[in-house]
């Protein structure tokens, strides 16, 4: 990384160079104070470049804090340039956000995978009747209330404390299935509904730039409850059956299609997600009435023909430990950003990653949340959402 200030006092690049410099700088006072000068201490002012590229080296989480310092400090987190250096400085790798499922607002913590930490993300700027999340993608987060008897839909930044409320469905609907879908280059959105309970339910689309629904087509067969993902452009929707089905929506033609491909053998519990462009199948098997492993499968097709083969295992003694004897797999969840799988079983304190990035794949258990302990006592949902200050609702 090249120079980022060059004056007779300042001239530092990249990470180390800024620590040195601050470094530098702090020792000054510290050697002033220590020899008992008790001469009012002039701060000479940092080149603007040097003040915003430390900034931009800073946990995003302590941003927000920084913001008290000056309103210069404040108003630099959203000045474009400040914005382009964080994105080059920083890992991309989204945080695992984990909510209650029906007390979101007060009970919100968010795991950064770039410092091995959970961090407190309260979301009570938002209205009371709002406690229950449903989809994320990018920075932004879905979370529905009950109002008057009607289902209402909202999308909020969670570390902006920004949120709008969606207007109104265009059908009837009870707890449908939300997906939400963020264009990286403008930042635009699309949210898709369809209705869980209803035999061939028609789907809505709302689009971020024109502020409305639209509906589209309706579902192939009825749909009972689903695990969804985006992942090439279309809406994937595993249904839970009877009898199981993998449903995929095309965003751009707006018509549903059955995948036409077999669950794997002794699947109880699965999960989809997608990963660098592919699908995945994160399942429990079972097999005589116990359960025997955790597997990842990826969807493989090709012209009218669809399978799932086999790409990892959960190693035997973490399966273990995850499964803990006598607990069922009924919300096993799975969420994913990047290299990382995040695997995690209802009101249980531990969540496993699996970094398929790794040759061979790696496994290893996250540090406890900070109120692990409230964990056996609520409905934990798991998303993971890019901690982006410049994502927009």
């Amino acid at each position: 990384m090249g120079n980022i200030g060059s004056t007779s006092t300042w001239i530092v690049g990249g990470p180390v160079g800024l620590g040195l410099a601050a470094y530098m700088y702090d020792n000054r006072i510290r050697n002033r104070v220590r020899s008992g000068d008790n001469l009012k201490i002039r701060i000479p002012e940092l080149p603007e470049e040097v003040v915003d590229r430390i900034q931009a080296y800073l946990p995003v989480s302590s941003y927000f804090r920084s913001r008290t310092v000056s309103r210069r400090w404040r108003t630099t987190l959203f000045v474009p340039n400040f914005l382009e250096i964080r994105t080059e400085v920083h890992s991309k790798e989204a945080w695992l956000f984990i909510l209650s499922y029906r007390r979101c607002r007060n009970w919100s913590f968010a795991y950064d995978p770039a410092f091995d930490r959970w961090h407190k993300i309260p979301l009570s700027f938002l209205p009371p009747d709002f406690m229950y999340p449903t989809a994320a993608a990018g920075g932004l987060l879905c979370i529905r209330a009950y109002m008057d008897g009607d289902q209402v839909l909202s999308v909020c930044n969670p570390l902006l404390k920004l949120w709008k409320a969606l207007p109104a469905w265009l059908e009837d609907r009870i707890d449908p299935v939300i997906g939400i879908d963020i264009n990286p280059l403008t930042q635009e959105y699309k949210i898709v509904a369809v209705g869980s309970y209803e035999s061939g339910a028609t789907t809505e689309v709302y689009d971020s730039r024109m502020n409305c629904w639209s509906v589209t087509g309706k579902l192939p067969r009825k749909m009972s409850f689903a695990r969804s993902a985006f992942c090439n452009g279309f809406f994937y929707c595993l249904t839970s059956g009877p009898p199981d089905a993998l449903l995929a929506y095309s965003m751009e033609e707006g018509v549903w299609r059955v995948v036409p491909v077999s669950r794997p053998s002794f699947l109880w519990y699965g999960d989809i997600v997608e990963y660098l462009g592919r699908l995945l199948l994160v399942g429990a098997l079972r097999i005589d009435q116990s359960f025997e492993g955790v597997r990842i499968w990826e969807l493989r097709e090709s012209d009218s023909v669809a399978e799932w083969e086999e790409v990892e295992t959960m190693p035997d003694r973490l399966f273990k430990d995850f499964y803990r004897k006598g607990k069922m797999f009924y919300s096993f969840q799975c969420v994913g950003s990047g290299n990382s799988l995040y695997l995690h079983v209802k009101k249980t304190p531990r969540v496993l990653v699996c970094n398929l990035g790794n040759r061979p794949p790696t496994w290893r258990w996250l540090p406890n949340s900070p109120t692990c302990a409230d964990w056996s006592e609520v409905s934990i949902w798991g998303f993971c959402i890019n901690p982006r200050m410049s994502v927009s609702i």
